[in-house]
């Protein structure tokens, strides 16, 4: 008798151990799956790409009165265009805020700025591919004895730059014995020049030399420094399917010559 009932004991655990164990199996077969990330771009604003500037950086992206124009506009909305989409552009909005802004989400798609892609930057944001390969340029007005990068690196030259713009980067590291003064944006920094505030101005050559030819004639270029820097369109590291689908619309616009098409409107070529 006490045999068969620790039989039926040991029986009845087995069981026991069984069920738990199927009870464990069940639960394993029925766990809701991770979470995939979105393969869905997600905008701001539906059905637009809403995108920020400062509108000082001509030939790129300016005003020509209550108009936003330049190279980089045009570009953009082509792009929109090919990914099915309306470019939506805000008001400018400070260079050194534009990064920072495409970080916090919420308010803009994207930033394009003429933004160059570094280290720094690619901390904060994600980029596009490069739309565009850039240097650095230094300008003195005509009538001055500035000749050459080594004569601005002196005490009590004044170097005008932009705010957080690679121009300041490359100046405070360049001419350490200048002084630099950082200033709004690069319209500022030429008004300063042709005042006297400024002994000189830095900043990205393209745009440099289209002000100078359209906008100062009485400055002149007397540095090219070969930076190695490429533009790129900002945007937010939480919406990657969105950089994945300007990829393929600026793969598409260089392929089909609508690129080409635009930047010879800009610079002949």
């Amino acid at each position: 008798m006490f045999k068969k009932a620790a039989t039926l004991i040991a029986l009845s655990c087995v069981l026991a151990l069984s069920l738990v164990m199927g009870g464990c199996g069940s639960s394993s077969e029925n766990a809701e799956p991770a979470k995939q990330a979105s393969s869905e771009m997600a905008m701001v604003n539906s059905g637009k790409l809403t995108v920020a500037s400062d509108f000082q950086f001509p030939p790129f992206e300016y005003m020509d009165g209550s108009n936003k124009t330049g190279f980089s506009v045009e570009l953009v909305e082509a792009l929109a265009q090919e990914m099915g989409l309306e470019a939506n552009w805000l008001d400018p909005i400070k260079f050194d805020t534009l990064v920072p802004l495409v970080k916090q989400g919420g308010k803009i798609d994207a930033a394009v700025a003429s933004i160059t892609i570094n280290e720094e930057r690619k901390q904060e944001v994600d980029f596009s591919d490069p739309y565009l390969d850039s240097n650095q340029g230094l300008a003195v007005m005509k009538d001055s004895n500035f000749a050459s990068q080594e004569d601005l690196n002196k005490a009590g030259v004044k170097v005008a730059v932009q705010s957080g713009s690679t121009g300041e980067a490359w100046a405070t590291e360049n001419l350490p014995n200048a002084e630099i003064l950082v200033l709004d944006d690069n319209t500022a920094g030429f008004a300063a020049l042709q005042s006297g505030k400024a002994d000189a101005v830095a900043l990205d050559l393209p745009v440099m030399q289209w002000m100078v030819k359209e906008s100062y004639p009485d400055a002149k270029v007397i540095a090219e420094i070969p930076t190695g820097e490429q533009y790129g369109i900002a945007v937010s590291k939480e919406n990657p399917e969105l950089t994945k689908k300007l990829n393929e619309a600026l793969k598409t616009l260089k392929d089909n010559g609508k690129y080409d098409e635009i930047h010879k409107k800009y610079f002949g070529n």
